[in-house]
């Protein structure tokens, strides 16, 4: 499994490489003495530039500002640094780096043990990714002591057990990517709480076996992209949607969501659609050819009726995109019956 990283990710960890001072390559002592640790916890690896030299901020996988390290990035699929594969679990020495803004722990299956709660140690930490490994047990609820987090990626992992509410402490969390992992239980309420307005937040479970109902309080989250799909959740999810809103993507696909479609309004923003697979009813409402211009839509296997709207990006779609509904009709399915088809 594979995580597909925003632009927003691949941003930030490319704007902690850039900042780097070439003149400041003589790294602090304590970290200095942090990496080596660090280096001596994976006994079968290799680390090739990191030795005893004092100027560690000129070894790859460690970016430095001010001769203090601020950005670990290791992945097993890069190229720039050179691809690593860390064999074992992730140190308590992660932990011992103060002014660390962001961690990188990616394409590596060999990596694997739970989250070690030195990181809690890390309070300047704005962005944690661990993706594509073997790292396992429960979301740490200790997490929700990084106050200055701002991205969470635990993903294509072996996550376990419940989201924990804690989270729902980060005033400063905007992204939470848990996708493609063995999560259950239900998706806390407090999730993005504390957001600021005006802020876009971006959710990602998909792929978990999480039940029970997407929360009302997401009514009033700012999402620029919600993918919760290939879960167990049910009820209603149409307050996701809205004229005014930000979103621009929404991915509801394989739950058994149940809610009227012929009311939700579409913000303009909004190019991609999928609620497929669900138990939605309803139909599909003229006022979505008013505001967005999807790229994609599939509202396949529910329970909707009515004419398919036409025009407009509307004639791009085919038949798998609408078919195994009630009574659905219109192209590009079968033409309307004069009577009407409700």
């Amino acid at each position: 499994m594979t995580t597909t990283l925003t632009l927003a990710t691949i941003a930030l960890f490319f704007l902690a490489l850039s900042s780097a001072s070439a003149a400041a390559a003589a790294c602090n002592k304590h970290d200095h003495r942090a990496l080596l640790a660090f280096k001596d916890s994976f006994p079968h690896n290799s680390f090739p530039s990191w030795n005893s030299s004092a100027r560690c901020c000129s070894w790859d996988y460690v970016t430095c500002t001010a001769g203090r390290v601020t950005n670990l990035y290791f992945a097993g699929n890069s190229l720039t640094p050179p691809p690593i594969d860390l064999n074992g679990s992730i140190p308590a020495s992660i932990g011992d780096f103060p002014r660390l803004e962001s961690i990188y722990l990616g394409g590596m299956r060999s990596l694997a043990g739970p989250v070690p709660p030195e990181i809690a140690k890390l309070k300047r930490l704005q962005s944690l990714v661990i993706t594509d490994t073997s790292v396992a047990g429960p979301v740490p609820p200790f997490l929700s002591q990084l106050r200055a987090l701002r991205q969470l990626t635990l993903a294509s992992s072996m996550f376990a057990g419940s989201i924990p509410s804690s989270l729902g402490r980060l005033a400063n969390l905007t992204s939470v990517y848990l996708q493609q992992n063995r999560l259950t239980g239900s998706i806390p309420g407090s999730l993005f709480s504390r957001t600021p307005n005006g802020s876009l937040a971006e959710l990602d479970l998909s792929g978990n076996k999480l039940t029970g109902s997407v929360p009302k309080s997401f009514a009033g989250v700012g999402f620029a992209t919600v993918r919760l799909s290939e879960n167990g959740l049910v009820g209603d999810a149409s307050f996701l949607f809205g004229r005014s809103k930000p979103l621009q993507l929404i991915a509801l696909q394989r739950n058994k969501l149940a809610f009227d479609l012929s009311g939700v309004e579409y913000p303009s923003d909004l190019t991609y659609v999928d609620v497929s697979h669900n138990r939605i009813y309803g139909s599909i409402s003229e006022q979505v050819l008013e505001g967005p211009v999807l790229h994609y839509l599939d509202v396949s296997y529910n329970e909707l009726c009515g004419k398919i709207p036409s025009g407009g990006f509307f004639s791009t779609f085919i038949p798998g995109d609408y078919s195994h509904n009630k009574c659905l009709c219109g192209a590009p399915l079968s033409p309307c019956k004069s009577t009407g088809s409700l």
